[in-house]
């Protein structure tokens, strides 16, 4: 019930706490993640589920133990194991333009993002280690 509670204080800063350009850019790196549903039926929307769930599970654990830090991204380090073992299926998922488009469009945010958690974790590693937004 703590982690729960954790993880839905964890969303509700993104949603409700975070300046308007970043709470649209977590809105849309959800929402394209998210997608995956669409494409349940397919091994790679499922891989991106489960990497999308265990993603939120460890950053629910690092937020109930450290608060709302820069290194709460660094999580999305999962992403990179998940798109080269899709890179290994380029063939399979080329067969199916709307998974490929998505993917394409997955893996672009998703390099956006990991752009930003980098500049985010460089931070933390330089001594930005106080929690920026807080829920109470």
């Amino acid at each position: 019930m703590v982690y729960l509670k954790s993880a839905l204080e964890l969303f509700g800063i993104v949603y409700l706490r975070f300046r308007w350009l970043p709470r649209l850019w977590c809105v849309w790196l959800v929402a394209v993640n998210a997608a995956c549903l669409y494409f349940i039926t397919h091994i790679e929307a499922q891989v991106v589920l489960a990497v999308t769930f265990l993603a939120v599970a460890a950053q629910t654990v690092i937020y109930k133990q450290s608060g709302f830090t820069r290194i709460l991204g660094s999580v999305h380090v999962l992403w990179l194991p998940m798109f080269a073992w899709m890179a290994t299926r380029i063939e399979v998922i080329a067969s199916q333009p709307a998974l490929a488009n998505w993917l394409m469009l997955l893996t672009a945010t998703n390099a956006v993002s990991l752009i930003v958690d980098g500049t985010d974790f460089t931070r933390f590693i330089k001594g930005e280690r106080a929690p920026h937004y807080r829920w109470a």
